[in-house]
This record gives C-alpha cells, structure tokens and sequence, in this order.
C-alpha cells in the first residue's frame, strides 16, 4: 500500500474465522489499540488488537496508523493512515479458524516526502489582537527623605517577544521538519485586513524569541520613609490562522495543513502601580 494511505477490501469463501492478533512485523511484536463492536461502540482502549467477531480495530500513532473494519462474516477491509515515519510500515494479520493459521500481511511503503508550496495567512473567528497586562518588577524602599529613583520599567523580568506555529494535525510540522523554510507574519491586523512588512519566522512548532526593543527609562520620586511599587505591562495576543500548501514528492497532490499562528508581545504601554 501506498505511503499516502488508501484501503483495500478482502474476501472470503466462508466466515468461519477470526483474527486472533496483530504483529508488527519490526520484532513481530503484538500491536496495541482500540476494539470497536459492529455498531461502532468501544469495546477495550489500548488493549492487544484481536476480533473474534465482525467490528473493527484500530492502532493511531502520530505518524502512521490503521483501520481494521470487519462489516461482514466473510469480508474485511483494510485501511491504513499516511505513513510519514520515514520508514516502512509493515504488520501482520493473524487469521485463525479452527486448526489453520494464516497470514495477511501488509506493506505500507516509505513516503517520498512533500514540498513547500505556499502559505496563506487569514483571519477566522476568534482571531485577531487582544490586550493584557503582566505584572513587571516590584521595587522596595525605606529611605528617611524623598528622592528621585530612576529605573527600567522592563528591567528585571523576561520580556520579549514570542511566537510559535500550532496546529491540530498530526503531521502538520513531519514534512518540514528538516527544512528551514521561513514565512512572512503579520505585523499589524487594522479593520479585519492583515499587513505585512517582510518579517518573517521559521516554519515549526518551536517558540520563536525575539528582542522586545524597548530601552526607556522613568523616573519618579520616591517618598520618606517605606514604600513599595510594581510595573504592569501590557502584552498583545495576536493569533491569525494559515493554511500551509505542500505538494506531494510521488504524485505531485496538493496538501493542505490548517492552523495557527500565535504572538505574544509587550505593547510598550506600562503603569506603575503603589502599594498601600
């Protein structure tokens, strides 16, 4: 079977038959997942694969996967997910009936891989810049007359910016994952349209940390006797969605891969809030 997954039906003289367990070929060791009755209800989770009746299996990892449907006596579908472990994927059906043992076995081939064709970055509900704030740095005195105390509002906290690509599929970061391929981000969102100056971020699920370039100092007076203070800072959430494009190395098939980009930077805007 191909790498980027497909199914195939088998058929049978009679029904007289069950699989009685699932290797994986790589040490022929038992395969673990989910037993589901002829109705579609879940049976065991996680549990040695084996179907003595019609229902299905299945085993789900992040990177390959397969569906076992038996929906009647003398048939059985086999479904296998895309395989992108870098390797072939191959496992054994263990048919048993009566006295005689038989196998089925299946090949997933390797997969020869995507390219990058493109992304796009919109706005969908939910996205767009939002504000909150951080509480900064705490300052203490106790000083017998008032004097004039400057400081860093960002000084003693880890401020910067930073980003980070999610997403919900599971393969969504695999095909890229030895490539270093760079997209422009949004710089400002005004009236539901986004811009762009030519900055840029890698493509992965790794945090991305930038300078946050402020350098501004403030000074205020500090009155006799004990006080004490702390910054707040205010952050924008800004969280936009894409759509990846990746075309398929094999047989040139468009891919799609939907999720979000999300930042988290300081606006520049602070208060300076006493304690009482």
């Amino acid at each position: 079977m191909e790498a980027e997954g497909g199914e195939t039906e088998i058929t049978f003289t009679n029904g007289d038959w069950n699989i009685s367990e699932v290797l994986n070929k790589n040490g022929n060791v038992n395969i673990h997942g989910d037993i589901y009755s002829q109705n579609g209800e879940i049976i065991q989770e996680n549990k040695t694969l084996a179907l003595e009746d019609q229902g299905k299996i299945v085993a789900d990892w992040n990177d390959k996967g397969f569906v076992i449907t038996r929906k009647t006596p003398s048939s059985l579908k086999i479904e296998v997910m895309e395989n992108s472990t870098g390797e072939e994927f191959n496992f054994a059906l263990v048919l048993n009936s009566g006295q005689v043992i038989k196998n089925i076995n299946v090949t997933q081939k390797i997969s020869q891989g995507y390219k990058f064709d493109g992304i796009e970055i919109i706005l969908k509900e939910g996205d767009g810049d939002s504000l909150f704030v951080k509480k900064g740095t705490n300052f203490k005195f106790n000083i017998p007359e008032s004097q004039l105390f400057t400081f860093s509002p960002y000084e003693g906290i880890n401020i910067h910016n930073q980003s980070q690509f999610e997403s919900m599929e599971k393969d969504a970061f695999i095909w890229l994952k030895n490539d270093s391929i760079s997209v422009e981000v949004p710089t400002s969102i005004y009236n539901e349209k986004i811009y762009f100056n030519g900055e840029k971020r890698l493509y992965n699920n790794v945090p991305s940390i930038t300078p946050q370039g402020f350098e501004g100092t403030e000074t205020i007076t500090i009155p006799a006797g004990q006080s004490a203070f702390s910054t707040e800072i205010e952050y924008r959430k800004r969280k936009v969605s894409y759509e990846l494009r990746l075309i398929n190395n094999r047989i040139a098939k468009e891919k799609i891969i939907e999720g979000k980009w999300v930042e988290f930077a300081p606006t520049g805007e602070y208060s300076i809030k006493w304690q009482d």
